[in-house]
């Protein structure tokens, strides 16, 4: 099984509750039983974790739980999901608001164009949306995101498209 490190943040997800989701993943991961995997699928996709006062990164668990979906064989587009199957993209990532960070409009449009590149397949889409992740320069405004989390995101997120 993939042993995870998660930075502990400020308001972030429990970590008993990210930890045994992970851990009923991990199982599934290491077994050929198709119904144990696409339970887990769904558990992950359903997963409700709580955020708490000193508590995991989000979008790190976020990232942890979209690449085990990815390893379980499930499907992480719009198509897979009945809820989703207007054709919507998920928001996979969640920042802090604070007092002046990034515009929150322009962070959630990349974030978006990554998720769909991200479950596409296509390379064009992801070498279209690592340039973008590149080149992200976002205005700093009143009552944004935190600076810092969508910073350390895009450093993931890039090294998930290269």
């Amino acid at each position: 099984m993939t042993s995870y490190e998660f930075s502990v943040v400020l308001r972030g997800y429990d970590p008993q509750a990210v930890d045994a989701l992970l851990v009923s993943a991990g199982a599934a991961l290491s077994t050929a039983d198709e119904r144990a995997r696409a339970d887990a699928v769904a558990a992950l996709r359903r997963a409700n974790l709580p955020v708490v006062l000193r508590g995991f990164d989000r979008a790190q668990v976020d990232g942890a739980i979209a690449m085990l979906t990815a390893q379980l064989g499930g499907a992480t587009g719009p198509e897979s999901d009945p809820d989703l199957s207007d054709g919507s993209s998920v928001h996979t990532a969640e920042f802090d608001v604070v007092l002046r960070g990034y515009d929150v409009a322009a962070v959630d449009r990349l974030v978006e164009q990554v998720g769909r590149a991200l479950t596409s397949g296509s390379a064009t889409a992801r070498a279209e949306a690592a340039v973008a992740v590149r080149q992200a320069v976002f205005a700093v405004k009143f009552r944004g995101y935190s600076r810092h989390h969508v910073d350390r995101f895009l450093q993931q997120t890039a090294r998930e498209l290269a």
